[in-house]
């Protein structure tokens, strides 16, 4: 499954000092629509896609690092069905909730500084503190969290542990019983950093929470880090366990970088579940949960199945989704964790008016819709952008890009084919995931969690429908087409659904001829997106024709050089295709390329050591 690698809900933390790269960006947005409002999101998109770029890169070396150690073989796979259970089990309990929960309601807690003013309705604060007790107010709330999650982690880990075989017996089904018995040693000795992992997401989310993007952004470079160190210096006298011993290193170093830089906040662990931000977050994050344990199910029955197929199917498909989350992760990760506080604040008046029930009867204007929606609109667009390159990339040299990054070692030219092959069929849902995963954290801004988990339900069963009904005949490809066809519905379903949504809380709003059918089309076409997927496309078409053209003319031939060599015209065939994008999108007059083009330059610098002080 595409999401069974952390890196899909971790962009995480690096050992800096709140002094340093934390500090780059204002405790405070302004929650009004204004031209500054797409400054604000390339300034904070730049900073989570350094972290990103950073823990993006050590992802492919860790994978490299495997892939040359181990290769497309039953080793790797079994190392791909750990990493999937403590992927599962931490989405589960707590990762999931990073943006679902924890990051809109600490946003509501840091929404002002620490003389502002009280929230709308919470003159009386419920929680005992004055209004003016911002930093108090959220010190309260990450303390009991991260007190409740402890309470709950601990003895999941223990109970997993103890079900180790259990787990190893359905999802390795496929594998030989030695193989079996390997697997369940080593999810015994991995569930811990399921607890860490946990802590460190909810620290993230304080991070967020008050609009420190880049500190989080890094953390899963740590986690990475680890493997990679676990790979290099213990697989020589522990094997595959080696690997597992990283990964625990790495969940260490992801929890423990983020705690200094949240010092000011004077926070500590509490056992109080009455805190009322922790009956908020378990309240949003209740249907989340019940979506995850869909999720959970579908990853299991993924496992077990890939596992039947083949020995080095498992494998293949983890180094193929290493390679789709790259962009993933530059692009769909930083923009809707950049965005997320923006919405998260801009919804909450919204939210707030709602409930006190302003829309009826009244001509006052809804508070922040138009800001909301401008911040939305932007946000889809420059994702489609973003994506669209990437994504043809990987489509058009699927087999290239593999065989560059990963045929060396135990890694052969036959497990370049499994894996190309993957990647093919991995590769066409990048777009909807890309506006999916901005969606979903837009639903999440109007602590609307419900809508996406109902979706999700829906898309898991269309998967089990796909996968067993092909994969009999296709084999790996099939469970990889049916992943496909989950997460482009998923994208597709929520998009129709988010403008009912937020018509359906302020009455009176809709457009007179946006009813029925015609809703989703005039929402799209207000918000610019027609306009923006029609130049996108046309871009990407002309990319596409001279990737291919390169690829026959000069790739191919060329496939005998000397790896060096013959990756440099790679690497050269790529510039010349992101060129032919950018300037067909500038010959159409696409808007949205100066942001994109902000976004870099800010990434840039702080790349090339400009520092957070640069606008």
């Amino acid at each position: 499954m595409l999401a069974a690698v952390p890196d899909t809900w971790i962009p995480a933390s690096a050992g800096m000092t709140k002094e340093g790269w934390s500090n780059c960006l204002p405790t405070q947005m302004s929650t009004q629509p204004s031209s500054d409002v797409p400054r604000r999101v390339a300034t904070a998109a730049s900073l989570v896609m350094v972290g990103n770029l950073a823990s993006r890169i050590l992802g492919l070396v860790r994978d490299q690092t495997i892939a040359a150690l181990f290769g497309a073989s039953a080793h790797a796979s079994i190392f791909g069905v750990i990493s999937r259970v403590s992927t599962m089990v931490y989405d589960l309990l707590i990762g999931g909730a990073l943006t679902a929960a924890l990051v809109p309601v600490f946003s509501e807690y840091a929404r002002d500084d620490t003389t502002g003013p009280a929230l709308p309705g919470k003159e009386a604060t419920d929680d005992g503190n004055r209004p003016g007790e911002r930093r108090d107010r959220l010190a309260g709330a990450l303390g009991a969290t991260v007190g409740a999650a402890l309470l709950v982690l601990i003895p999941v880990v223990g109970l997993l542990i103890v079900a180790a075989p259990q787990i190893m017996a359905f999802m390795g089904e496929g594998f030989a019983p030695e193989m079996r018995d390997l697997g369940m040693r080593l999810v015994r000795l991995a569930m811990p950093s399921v607890a860490m992992l946990g802590i460190a997401s909810v620290l993230m989310a304080a991070h967020y929470a008050r609009e420190r993007f880049v500190l989080p952004s890094f953390a899963t470079a740590l986690y990475n880090v680890g493997i990679i160190a676990g790979a290099l210096l213990l697989t020589p006298f522990f094997g595959l366990g080696g690997l597992v011993l990283g990964l625990l290193a790495g969940a260490v170093l992801q929890c423990a970088a983020q705690s200094p830089a949240l010092r000011d906040v004077r926070w500590r662990a509490l056992t109080n579940f009455r805190h009322p931000a922790l009956r908020r977050i378990v309240r949003l994050y209740a249907p989340v949960a019940g979506g995850l344990v869909v999720s959970a199910g579908v990853t299991s029955l993924d496992t077990r199945l890939a596992s039947q197929t083949g020995a080095g199917s498992i494998a293949a498909m983890r180094y193929a989704t290493t390679l789709v989350q790259l962009p993933l992760g530059l692009v769909a990760t930083a923009l809707s964790f950049a965005t997320l506080p923006v919405l998260s604040k801009q919804a909450a008046a919204l939210v707030a008016w709602r409930r006190a029930g302003k829309p009826e009867g009244t001509s006052e204007p809804p508070p922040d819709l138009a800001a909301y929606r401008a911040t939305l609109a932007l946000t889809l667009r420059l994702a489609l952008l973003c994506i669209a390159p990437l994504t043809v990339v990987l489509l058009v040299l699927h087999q290239p890009v593999v065989r560059l990054l990963f045929e060396r070692g135990a890694f052969t030219a036959d497990s370049t084919d499994i894996t190309a092959l993957a990647l093919l069929f991995y590769a066409p849902q990048l777009p909807f995931v890309a506006i999916d995963q901005v969606l979903i954290a837009a639903f999440y801004a109007l602590q609307n969690t419900r809508t996406p988990v109902l979706v999700g339900v829906v898309t898991a069963g269309l998967y089990v429908v796909v996968a067993l009904a092909l994969v009999d005949e296709w084999g790996m490809p099939a469970l990889v087409f049916a992943n496909t066809v989950q997460n482009s519905a998923h994208g597709v379903i929520l998009a129709a659904l988010l403008w009912r949504v937020v018509d359906g809380m302020v009455p009176g709003v809709q457009r007179p001829d946006s009813q029925g059918p015609g809703r989703l089309w005039h929402a799209v076409r207000d918000a610019g997106l027609s306009r923006a997927a029609l130049r996108v496309g046309v871009a990407a078409a002309a990319m596409a024709g001279v990737l291919l053209a390169l690829d026959r003319a000069v790739l191919t031939p060329a496939a005998g050089l000397p790896v060096p060599v013959w990756g440099l015209l790679l690497v050269g065939a790529g510039v010349v295709g992101m060129s032919v994008y950018a300037g067909a999108l500038w010959l159409l007059g696409a808007e949205d390329v100066r942001h994109v083009a902000a976004i870099g330059r800010r990434a840039w610098r702080r790349l090339s050591g400009g520092g957070p002080g640069d606008p």
